[in-house]
């Protein structure tokens, strides 16, 4: 029984020294002379509040749909016909070409290939084939729906190899595109062109239509024949190089150069082409798992096959055309 004026055993006082340290910092840290200024106190929420909406911006801005038109690449080896394709479906005229030095850049109406009299207008992009201007592809491929890689259906028998190799990055390229859109927005396309069918075609088709009419034999065999090629040079590239499981550097990635947390948050770096490039392009996304390489293994990218053909170059608009673009032209309409 305790007396009045005596403290009770059971309860304990502690004395001001054995109090946590943790609330002791705590208090010290709140009553910090800098945290009692107003002044700071708002800048310091700003600033907060401003990392914090750019950092969302950052993020929407990868993952906003694309407005406009449709951006489509022309891309492909030297001679391939790339630049002809491009100056018929712009100016209806097969004149003959050269080897193009500078990307060709348009927006133009396409008229339905469903004969519905419809129009749809398609930005087309022509990157020439030459291996120091390879690197224009990754200015356009974040923004393109998606890309024809045009090949020249006889002239890849003798280098095949060499062709293949300018596969990997651009399949790479469009799966990084992929995996930065919206779930709700389509994936981008990759069309596998074999052109120059018609020169395959047994008789001749007749030199009076451009594009001409190519019996379907042969453009189901043009592309079989491309298929096969294709897919036996990127198998042996997934042998060589596919198990690593590594990096690239992309198409146009610049060496030496490198992004921190700053240039990351508001889309800076030397490095980053166009603002979407963040980083080295992680190639394992196209190889699949083990096993011979497949095309449907590619992640986040339609692949697609067709071939064409214009027949003998022509200098004025022709009022009679055959097939050799329908197949193409069926690609651009539906991207």
């Amino acid at each position: 029984m305790s007396h009045p004026g005596m403290a009770d055993p059971a309860i304990s006082i502690k004395p001001q020294s054995e109090i946590s340290p943790e609330a002791s910092s705590l208090t010290a840290l709140l009553a910090h002379p800098l945290l009692q200024d107003p002044k700071f106190v708002a800048a310091a929420g700003g600033l907060a509040l401003l990392l914090l909406f750019l950092t969302f911006f950052r993020q929407g801005k990868k993952t906003n749909k694309r407005n406009g038109p449709a951006t489509v690449l022309l891309v492909g080896p030297s001679d391939g016909g790339k630049t002809s394709l491009f100056t018929k479906l712009i100016h209806g005229i097969y004149p003959q070409t050269h080897t193009s030095i500078v990307p060709s850049d348009t927006t133009f109406d396409l008229d339905s290939p469903y004969e519905d009299g419809q129009k749809k207008q398609i930005r087309l992009i022509d990157i020439p084939g030459h291996p120091r201007l390879r690197d224009e592809v990754k200015k356009y491929i974040a923004d393109s729906a998606g890309v024809v890689f045009v090949m020249d259906i006889q002239g890849i028998v003798r280098n095949a190899s060499g062709v293949a190799e300018q596969l990997p990055p651009i399949l790479t390229a469009l799966s990084n595109v992929s995996a930065r859109l919206p779930p709700s927005a389509p994936p981008p396309k990759l069309l596998l062109l074999a052109h120059k069918a018609d020169l395959l075609a047994r008789p001749t088709p007749s030199p009076s239509h451009c594009p001409p009419e190519i019996p379907s034999s042969t453009l189901t065999a043009s592309t079989d024949r491309l298929r096969s090629i294709l897919t036996r040079e990127m198998d042996r590239l997934k042998s060589t190089r596919g198990g690593t499981g590594g990096k690239i550097e992309g198409i146009g990635k610049v060496a030496g150069t490198s992004g921190g947390f700053f240039s990351k948050l508001f889309g800076g770096g030397a490095g980053d082409v166009a603002g979407e490039d963040e980083g080295d392009d992680d190639e394992s996304l196209i190889w699949g798992g083990k096993g011979p390489f497949k095309w449907e293994d590619v992640e986040g990218v339609e692949v697609e096959w067709g071939a064409s053909g214009l027949g003998a170059t022509k200098g004025k608009p022709e009022t009679e055309s055959g097939n050799g673009l329908d197949e193409l032209k069926a690609f651009l309409w539906d991207i």
